[in-house]
């Protein structure tokens, strides 16, 4: 074959357009097998490490709910030392108390007048709120549990709102071993025959479902109601604040 052969021009034509064809084959992308093989994958990885990412999140939110509680507790702490060893007083008008739990009428007040005492020994105004329990103010049945700074009977929102809740400092009647306001810890502890160490006296916002079949209708704000299986921010339980002023979460009856 000579250099101008028309055959050597044929197989070179050839060997270029195969060399073509290899490019685009090299170059070309997933075939639709295999993008749904690397779509089912990620899919599994994603069912895996959701629900844990849901509980670190969770655990996060715990803690800095946590972190509220004892600058509350430090907070506290300097309150009584300036006051004789007392916990706050405000009178029975100002409380913000929720709807009955019990057929004692047991209930739970909100802290907004109780903000004003502890406000010069605690941070800030939002540590009152607690992270991950969101603050209802309207059309919501957990409005109950939201309430504004209050001062003298007066309601200023602008200066903040709370969300803790206290059973002990909703207590009106004074003859009541539970009765905190203005009482040293340890008395009402002595009281109650206990210790500081288990007398809790602030906590996240929470609904236990043995609540729901007798008191939900006074819990309901227009349609909302507390749900049947109660409720909490905190998979299931509280963080509380106890009388020696530690916190913790505690399990309640809630569903997870």
């Amino acid at each position: 074959m000579t250099a101008n052969d028309p055959c050597l021009d044929m197989m070179s034509t050839t060997r270029k357009r195969h060399g073509i064809h290899a490019t685009v084959r090299q170059s070309a992308g997933f075939t639709l097998i295999e993008l749904l093989v690397v779509i089912a994958i990620i899919a599994v990885l994603a069912s895996l490490l959701l629900p844990t990412l849901g509980k670190a999140r969770n655990m996060a939110t715990r803690a800095s709910c946590l972190s509220n509680l004892h600058q509350i507790a430090l907070g506290t702490t300097m309150y009584l030392s300036d006051n004789r060893n007392l916990m706050p007083w405000v009178p029975d008008d100002d409380l913000q108390l929720t709807p009955p739990v019990n057929s004692s009428g047991k209930r739970y007040n909100s802290m907004g007048a109780f903000m004003p005492l502890l406000d010069p020994y605690v941070s800030a105004s939002k540590i009152w709120e607690s992270p991950p329990a969101r603050l209802e103010k309207t059309n919501n049945w957990r409005l109950h549990f939201a309430s504004p700074w209050r001062e003298n009977g007066q309601d200023f929102p602008q200066k903040g709102w709370a969300n803790y809740i206290s059973d002990k400092l909703a207590e009106k009647d004074t003859e009541q071993a539970r009765y905190l306001r203005g009482r040293a810890p340890e008395s009402c502890a002595l009281k109650r025959g206990t210790s500081v160490a288990v007398e809790e006296w602030l906590m996240t916002p929470f609904f236990e479902r043995g609540w729901w079949k007798d008191f939900s209708a006074q819990w309901a704000v227009g349609e909302s109601v507390p749900p049947a299986t109660g409720w909490s921010a905190h998979m299931g339980g509280r963080n509380q604040l106890y009388l020696d002023f530690h916190a913790e979460w505690v399990r309640r009856d809630i569903a997870r």
